[in-house]
């Protein structure tokens, strides 16, 4: 899933959401190798679970800003966040260092006679710090949360199947460092099912989870099908798909399916797209299907324009040909021999 996203379009979601799905597979995968108790044969991976964990908290926070809109990129200031995370790297940099002999007797003390005491007491405070940055704007999204907006709903409902994932992985260590292993066997269940639910949720809203934005703040519209809908949101999320992700470029592309992935019903969209851009569905889609094919007509001469009908989303020459025509005049061969260079 962070492999999906990172081949994606350099996104700033996109890539804090790609680390901390990286991050909860390493720790998913560590809470595999207590239940197995093979974290003794790998055991200098047990002691990087408090920098992941510590690195969770800040990207968690990061990502629901962006979720809202309140974050765009890092700042400098934005660094403060990881004193945990460097504290708590300097504090272990020893155990780092020892022999895995003297790791694993560390490790057999802490689970099972609990023993090192300090070393315990890092892993159970790392493991709120998650949990403490996340519950903030979680809680503003609750309270502000607008009806009527079922794009929103679906990515709270995205969001919420994230942190369940987080929170669940956080409390199964902390089992097994200061409960017992059997209450592992359950939660490595549980989670399957989490990460399954939201492997299927961004599948099924994949322009939700990198485009998808609830907004806290302001007023809505209140426009017949319009009524209740965060437009603002709405419009951002519509840009975002079309110069973005390029989404007009897969012919199988519809309005009942466009306007699925945006949330919101086909009628609605369908009145939105009429109010705010003067335009069809279609035409509106056409109008980037073409404007892409204008720059591939100039920049590539040499392509047959067939093959730039179908990589613009067209199915077929002809309805490229009149659709060409009847948004600039001419036909794509004139355009290319007009704008040659």
């Amino acid at each position: 899933m962070a492999l999906g996203l990172v081949v994606r379009p350099i996104y700033f979601r996109n890539m804090v959401l790609a680390v901390i799905l990286a991050l909860m597979g390493y720790l998913t995968f560590s809470m595999y190798l207590l239940h197995s108790q093979k974290v003794y044969e790998y055991p200098i991976l047990l002691f990087f679970q408090v920098p992941v964990v510590l690195c969770l908290g800040p990207l968690l926070y990061f990502y629901v800003l962006s979720v809202t809109g309140d974050m765009e990129r890092l700042r400098k200031r934005d660094i403060l966040h990881f004193i945990p995370l460097l504290a708590a790297s300097m504090y272990l940099i020893p155990y780092f260092l020892y022999s895995p002999n003297a790791q694993r007797e560390i490790i057999y003390e802490m689970i099972n006679k609990g023993g090192y005491v300090m070393l315990r007491s890092v892993y159970t405070a790392s493991m709120f710090i998650p949990v403490i940055y996340i519950a903030a704007p979680l809680i503003r999204i609750v309270l502000q949360l607008k009806k009527g907006n079922a794009a929103e709903h679906k990515i709270v409902l995205l969001l919420s199947s994230l942190v369940i994932w987080v929170i669940t992985g956080i409390v199964g260590i902390g089992f097994t460092i200061v409960l017992s292993l059997p209450a592992l066997k359950m939660i490595n269940l549980f989670i399957s099912l989490v990460i399954l639910c939201f492997y299927l949720l961004s599948q099924r809203y994949p322009y939700l989870v990198q485009y998808g934005t609830i907004h806290v703040g302001g007023e809505s519209y209140s426009k017949s099908y319009l009524n209740g809908l965060d437009l603002e949101s709405l419009g951002k999320q519509l840009t975002a798909m079309m110069e973005q992700e390029k989404i007009y470029c897969d012919e199988e592309l519809s309005l009942p399916r466009l306007s699925d992935s945006l949330g919101v019903t086909p009628h609605q969209l369908s009145q939105f797209l009429n109010q705010h851009y003067n335009k069809n569905y279609n035409n509106f889609i056409n109008s980037y299907r073409i404007g892409d094919a204008q720059k591939l007509l100039v920049d590539e001469p040499d392509r047959n324009t067939l093959s730039i009908a179908l990589a613009v989303g067209f199915n077929s020459y002809s309805a490229f040909h009149s659709a060409f025509r009847k948004v600039t005049g001419i036909s794509p061969a004139e355009y290319r021999k007009r704008n040659a260079k």
